[in-house]
């Protein structure tokens, strides 16, 4: 029964590992594609940075694979704290690119602290949400939520609002599924629902403008709106199968920018068409499902809540993503997981990956 159960545990985590390797390679394939213009291979540096942080990755989830995953119970304030240290030096010492200085440079590649704070983030409401004896209003809502808020607004003034609200989301998904009283989170969505039009004050005129054109693109066809257009036609000219590798005239011919980190899915579109991307939420569903099966079957209220909270991280993602290419999300600037080109976020989810791998082999 015991190497019964084992071999049921590996065929999952195989099924992981195959789905991963299909997307890295389908990552070098998309951005190796994206770097072309006019049939010119553009991007060799950009190509084997990604490659280089691939392979980093790989090594950080194997690593992440051995340590107990307990251990970050007993540290989720640190790590909590440690994040907090990175994005106060972002703001002092951060680099800026195009108007937001959300990353460190070192040794000549850019860290984005902020990625990290999304797992930090389930780590510690994956701790508050899992104690003994502590679900009072305080300890169980007011608490965690004043430390996600605070952690969401120094992203915020970075500025990035996607990742800001990933933490809120974050929180009201863990939050919704633990034991404490739902009202208090279904009351917050209410809140946050009527107090979000005032809020739109204290928001950079860029991305109100990516509010306004998400109704209506051709308000500013060639300006806030070109993204959203362009990526449209990119999607639609692929059609059912797909123009084949290279053969992406949105892409080819430069029609479409940022299309190897936000928009990398409109490459898969217009090259493979609809067959290749309901092969791509295939793959992503399959994740999805394992993660979820194992921590429907968990006793550890620290693992359940670890296995949601990244299920829902990486949901969160791949709907927003495709949903803001698609024109109907405002464009908040998410990367697409595994796929984007990006070194911290594709740290940060192989690190869940591995910190999931370790619930795997030590529960049973």
């Amino acid at each position: 029964m015991y190497f019964n159960n084992l071999k049921i545990k590996l065929s999952g985590i195989k099924t992981i590992i195959l789905c991963l390797l299909f997307l890295n390679i389908l990552s070098i394939s998309c951005i190796f594609s994206s770097l072309h213009q006019g049939g010119e291979f553009i991007g060799k540096t950009l190509l084997i940075k990604q490659i280089i942080w691939i392979t980093i990755s790989w090594i950080f989830l194997i690593f992440f694979t051995f340590i107990n995953y307990r251990v970050y119970s007993n540290f989720a304030y640190i790590i909590y704290f440690a994040n907090i240290f990175l994005l106060l030096g972002v703001l002092i010492f951060g680099k800026t690119v195009m108007g937001a200085q959300r990353w460190i440079s070192l040794f000549g590649f850019t860290f984005q602290p902020s990625e990290l704070s999304k797992l930090s983030i389930i780590i510690l409401l994956s701790h508050i949400f899992s104690l003994k004896g502590q679900k009072n209003f305080l300890n169980s809502f007011v608490f965690p939520i004043i430390l996600t808020v605070l952690n969401a607004l120094l992203i915020f003034k970075q500025p990035d609002l996607g990742t800001s609200l990933i933490l809120i989301f974050l929180f009201l998904g863990i939050g919704l599924f633990s034991k404490t009283n739902k009202m208090y989170f279904i009351g917050l969505i209410i809140l946050g629902l009527i107090i979000s039009p005032f809020a739109l004050n204290s928001l950079k005129d860029y991305q109100k403008k990516r509010l306004t054109v998400f109704l209506n693109p051709n308000i500013d066809p060639l300006g806030s709106g070109y993204t959203i257009i362009q990526s449209k036609i990119a999607i639609g000219s692929g059609k059912l199968i797909g123009k084949g590798f290279l053969a992406g005239t949105q892409n080819q011919f430069n029609f479409l920018p940022e299309r190897h980190t936000d928009f990398i899915v409109t490459i898969i579109a217009e090259e493979w068409g609809f067959i290749g991307i309901i092969f791509l939420l295939w793959i992503y569903w399959l994740i999805l499902k394992k993660i979820l099966s194992k921590a429907s079957k968990l006793r550890d209220q620290f693992a359940y809540y670890l296995c949601l909270g990244i299920s829902f991280l990486f949901f969160s993602h791949i709907f927003i993503n495709i949903g803001m290419t698609l024109g109907i999300l405002p464009v908040v600037g998410l990367p697409l997981i595994f796929l984007s080109y990006g070194g911290t976020n594709l740290l940060l989810n192989s690190i869940s990956m591995g910190i999931f791998f370790n619930i795997c082999r030590t529960q049973r």
